[in-house]
């Protein structure tokens, strides 16, 4: 299905992007009404899924009663406000059908990554155990990769370690300067397997992005991290995690083996219990649903299969995918890279 409409949201583009510029004092529930009016109003499709559960932008007043669309829905229809010109899909199985999050621009999308990346991490030198966009193109964490070092001053021609399924480590070797490594968990457990203990210059970080769980290797984050530490003679503190999708255009970050997630002030997120998807109470355990206002050109609110409690402050812990879920994103399609 396809609902396609040659429309860009001008000034509503300009409202959200002076709001993740703006700091935490917006008006959010205000912003995603008004993004919850526009995406009902031109996209047929999800229009139709807010009728089938009786909601529509005159009958609800807080962006808690906007209706999420559920990760698996971009396997099976088209979301996008505008003709797109950027793609992203989800990784898949050679028969299983991929998520596609269409972008007339990445242009909401890059300010939103760079927003929350220099307000959570520091501005050093990057290194990636991930393809490059020109290598991926249509993967959303090879594309956020390349925009993050594209903002950089100082740019390494050789930032992408992993390139044609192969690690390329030889540039990573020669910096002798803090740098940050990033990559997904599968592709730094790869790594570990692969190669010799990598000590890297004192105050280096890591980030990794998960997405181990779900497929054929597992290990309890805990373990992860130690390994981390010990094989990149780096603290637990300066290991990072970045919580995203390919159906999102933010990220979530945690630092440390026990730190809770974070979402930048454009997000909300709520927690609901797997049967009666109901809002649960600070604290207790059930699915993620998020809102996110950079997911400008496609639909704001997004439910996932993902597992989180929330806490009194506004970040929550990520617990798992849920078991019964299919395994999904970038971290997969890497690890099949790998082994294949």
């Amino acid at each position: 299905m396809s609902s396609q409409h040659h429309l860009t949201p001008h000034p509503l583009r300009n409202q959200i992007h002076l709001a993740i510029k703006a700091g935490a004092d917006i008006d959010f529930n205000g912003c995603a009404l008004e993004l919850f009016d526009h995406q009902f109003t031109n996209n047929p499709i999800y229009r139709k899924f807010c009728v089938s559960q009786e909601v529509t932008p005159s009958k609800i007043s807080r962006w808690q009663e906007i209706p999420a669309i559920p990760t698996r829905a971009f396997k099976i229809a088209d979301f996008p406000l505008s003709e797109g010109t950027m793609t992203f899909l989800t990784s898949g199985t050679t028969t299983e059908k991929k998520g596609a999050h269409h972008f007339p621009d990445t242009e909401t999308y890059d300010l939103a990554a760079l927003t929350h990346w220099s307000t959570h991490l520091s501005k050093l030198p990057l290194f990636f155990l991930s393809p490059s966009p020109e290598e991926s193109p249509k993967s959303s964490l090879s594309h956020m990769f390349g925009h993050l070092h594209d903002s950089l001053d100082e740019k390494n021609n050789t930032a992408f370690l992993l390139q044609n399924s192969k690690f390329q480590l030889s540039s990573l070797f020669e910096n002798d300067r803090p740098i940050i490594l990033a990559g997904t968990a599968l592709a730094f457990l790869h790594l570990m397997e692969s190669h010799q203990a990598i000590p890297l210059p004192r105050g280096s970080q890591l980030l990794e992005t998960g997405g181990y769980k779900g497929t054929s290797r597992t290990l309890d984050k805990p373990d992860f991290y130690q390994q981390l530490t010990s094989f990149f003679d780096i603290p637990d503190s300066d290991i990072h995690n970045e919580y995203g999708m390919t159906e999102l255009s933010s990220q979530a970050y945690a630092s440390g083996s026990t730190g809770s997630h974070r979402f930048p002030h454009w997000c909300r997120y709520r927690i609901l219990c797997p049967e009666t998807e109901r809002e649960l109470p600070i604290g207790e355990t059930g699915y993620l649903e998020i809102h996110d206002l950079a997911n400008l050109h496609s639909v704001a609110a997004i439910r996932t299969q993902d597992f989180a409690t929330g806490h009194p402050d506004g970040s929550f812990t990520l617990i798992g995918r849920d078991p019964s879920a299919l395994p999904r994103g970038c971290s997969r399609s890497i690890d099949d890279s790998l082994t294949r």
